[in-house]
């Protein structure tokens, strides 16, 4: 490599952490495995005041990185203006620090900080995670998002699904690229089974209870009501089973009303947000992703990383990643009988599992690990640099 390639390239990393979901973890991810030498990377972080700090600033300041703070407006709400606000300080933030690419991940650092980086001719990239669709707010957001892509020099997407969004709504095929998420592997299976046995106990799940699990943000385009359709038939059926919900959202308040009319609640636990994922995953007996929409989800792969058999909807880039009867099972997004269906296999099946897990962990380690996926998100910054 020449030494204009060997050159430390200076990165403004720009997001806006709120919970630690997707693109969140997809960010640290990336943070804790880059080449440091290489790459100078500035996180900027688009943050409310009237929040605590996300769990997120507390994981990378623990990796070591100085991050930049903007609000992004003095109140929630904030009005139409905190838009303009914000993209003219990070144009000054940017001219200052005199970066050489800006990534951007989500659509208020895409709407801010593209166009702001265009205008000082700097190399932009994006992360796009996908689009949320069944909210109005969020739906102008979407088209205002789409528009600050079109400035973008290269957009990577973490699902052939979303590139093919993308396309629809006008982006150019050329500038992007599938780079499908990734997760860090472990091999260590005495350590998988020592998160198991505690988590379990701390849950005082007994050994004949099968648990189907959940884990990720409760709205409603997760289709976590369809799951908890699917286990009340088969709890009214007679099998054993527990409900694992791993996460916090809106629908939270729903999804426990619903289960109560279902007359579940003594099956049903709603554990909230938790940061140890591969420990609560750890100790479920089937994962079951009953998405309406995705990309590539982290915890999906999270959970065939530890050797969870799955049960995932055929949507997004799920469907390359499980390989129904191979990996995993898949089934029809919004349909209870075919969920209820995979998971009574499941339950009574414990060859196929077995066999289904132990291919599940071959696939992460050899298509999804977090090394991989970083060296190519480097080798695209390179290359957009020195065009």
């Amino acid at each position: 490599m020449n030494e204009d390639l060997m050159a430390t390239i200076k990165v403004a990393y720009i997001l806006t952490p709120i919970t630690y979901g997707g693109a969140e973890k997809v960010s640290f991810n990336f943070l804790k495995t880059v080449d440091r030498h290489q790459f100078d990377i500035t996180p900027i972080l688009l943050l409310r005041p009237w929040e605590e700090p996300p769990l997120f600033v507390k994981e990378i300041v623990k990796l070591g990185y100085e991050y930049i703070t903007l609000t992004v407006s003095l109140k929630p709400g904030g009005g139409p203006l905190r838009v303009p606000k914000v993209a003219w300080r990070l144009l000054k933030l940017l001219k200052i620090g005199n970066f050489d690419l800006v990534h951007t991940h989500g659509y208020f650092a895409d709407i801010c900080a593209i166009p702001m980086a265009r205008i000082l001719s700097m190399k932009t990239i994006t992360t796009c995670h996908g689009f949320i669709t069944n909210d109005k707010r969020l739906r102008l957001y979407n088209r205002l998002n789409v528009c600050a892509i079109k400035l973008c020099q290269q957009v990577v997407a973490v699902s052939e699904g979303i590139k093919g969004q993308l396309i629809a709504s006008g982006v150019r095929s050329q500038k992007i690229t599938v780079i499908p998420n990734a997760v860090e592997v472990t091999s260590d299976d005495i350590e998988i089974a020592r998160w198991r046995v505690s988590k379990r106990k701390e849950l005082q799940i007994d050994d004949g209870d099968f648990v189907v699990g959940f884990l990720g943000r409760l709205s409603r385009e997760k289709g976590v009501h369809f799951l908890i359709e699917a286990v009340a038939d088969l709890i009214k059926d007679g099998l054993s089973i527990r409900l694992l919900i791993v996460g916090d959202g809106d629908e939270r308040a729903n999804l426990l009303k619903q289960v109560i009319q279902r007359c579940i609640k003594q099956n049903v636990t709603f554990a909230g947000f938790q940061t140890d994922t591969q420990c609560w995953l750890s100790a479920f007996d089937l994962f079951t992703l009953p998405s309406l929409t995705e990309g590539t989800p982290l915890a999906l792969l999270e959970a065939m990383a530890i050797g969870v058999p799955v049960v995932a909807t055929k949507v997004g880039g799920v469907p390359k990643v499980v390989i129904s009867e191979h990996n995993g099972l898949l089934v029809e997004p919004g349909n209870v009988d075919t969920i209820a269906k995979a998971i009574r296999r499941a339950f009574e099946d414990q060859v196929l599992t077995g066999e289904l897990s132990a291919e599940a962990q071959k696939t992460i380690a050899a298509e999804y690990n977090a090394e991989q996926w970083c060296l190519n998100i480097e080798k695209l910054y390179i290359e957009i640099t020195i065009l």
